[in-house]
């Protein structure tokens, strides 16, 4: 079954300097048939555990709410997400249908919140409206029992003390979990990438205060999984095994991150398409074998190299292993070992979804 992450418009109302998919949907068209994405979920969504919406803004996109009630109509079983700015409390407020449709159909909201404090972040997103968005959404949330996460980008600032103290504060107010995504330099390695790539040192305090004073409940992510707890529960990185990407224009990709041309070689446009990807689709596109230089590494059997792509965004190949691995041959760095909360009542389409990390008050 799929796990996939569907971006329905190349609209969006901010102006992230970082963001990961602001070139692809430029250079793309966007598919504005209701009818091409409706054919899409009748061919395939048999084949679908959860769909999560990102990629643009999908509340500022009419087919969406359409499709969310289509899904959940045809497919009741398939968990359906979103990943939203903040707008979609904007939407829901101007619009009744659209809000029935989102508290029926919605099993999670993920706001995107990277600095507590309100100047920061709306500096930070290039828009003045956008924190009161999000405390708007996470009271909507809250109100209705939807689940929810304040999901964060992870950089040298955002991975501040302070910064985590206020963003914890704010999911304890709203009953809601943590989510960070490390920063990708997903359009390479350059002088504007560079100020948002987070140091493992930094990545490694921010872990350490979290397991010290709130709950590390997942880190879906092999390399982080693997040094930082004693392996209980490895992860493997899902990318194009059992989770995807479709972009605007209905290009499919195994990652969320890799989503340059090389990697969007299938289309919801094909007949049956995820049929056809689960008998190996990806095969060519990712290279699974673990890189030379982990063989021997205490980590080998559950690290596997580390993620899909952080190795090739650092390195444009697979054979490297993970750009934040701390080991050298002799893998003799001392790394505390951290607590993971198992929680049964736990639960998020981002979880196996893609290497993402979870925590909790």
């Amino acid at each position: 079954m799929w796990d996939i992450g569907w971006g329905l418009t190349n609209a969006c109302n901010l102006d992230c300097e970082f963001c990961y998919s602001k070139n692809v949907r430029s250079q793309s068209n966007e598919i504005t048939e209701i009818s091409v994405y409706k054919n899409f979920v009748d061919d395939n969504f048999h084949l679908v555990n959860s769909v999560n919406y990102g990629t643009g803004e999908n509340s500022l996109c009419d087919n969406w709410i359409e499709i969310i009630r289509y899904v959940n109509e045809r497919f009741p079983h398939v968990i359906q997400g979103l990943t939203t700015n903040g707008y979609l409390s904007e939407l829901c407020k101007n619009n009744s249908t659209a809000e029935s449709i989102v508290i029926e159909c919605l099993k999670e909201v993920d706001v995107s919140l990277d600095f507590g404090d309100k100047l920061h972040h709306n500096r930070f997103r290039g828009n003045v409206f956008v924190y009161d968005w999000i405390i708007q959404t996470l009271s909507f949330c809250k109100k209705y029992k939807i689940r929810t996460t304040i999901v964060f980008l992870g950089t040298n600032k955002t991975l501040e003390i302070s910064n985590i103290k206020s963003l914890f504060n704010l999911a304890k107010k709203y009953d809601t979990i943590i989510r960070l995504n490390l920063y990708r330099p997903a359009y390479g390695i350059n002088e504007r990438s560079r100020k948002f790539i987070p140091d493992f040192e930094v990545i490694k305090n921010a872990f350490e205060y979290i397991s010290d004073n709130y709950k590390i409940i997942s880190l879906s992510d092999p390399l982080f999984s693997a040094i930082f707890t004693y392996g209980d529960e490895p992860k493997t990185d899902p990318s194009g095994l059992s989770s995807i990407r479709i972009l605007p224009d209905g290009s499919i990709t195994p990652s969320t991150y890799l989503v340059s041309s090389e990697f969007r070689q299938s289309n919801i446009l094909e007949k049956n398409i995820l049929t056809k990807l689960e008998q190996g689709g990806f095969k060519n596109l990712i290279d699974r074998s673990i890189p030379k230089e982990c063989i021997g590494c205490n980590y080998e059997s559950v690290c596997k190299g580390g993620t899909f792509d952080r190795r090739y965004l650092w390195y444009k190949d697979f054979k490297r292993k993970d750009p934040y691995c701390p080991y050298g041959n002799g893998c003799d760095t001392v790394i505390r070992k951290l607590k993971v909360t198992t929680n049964p009542d736990f639960q998020s389409v981002h979880n196996g979804y893609l290497p993402t990390l979870f925590f909790s008050n």
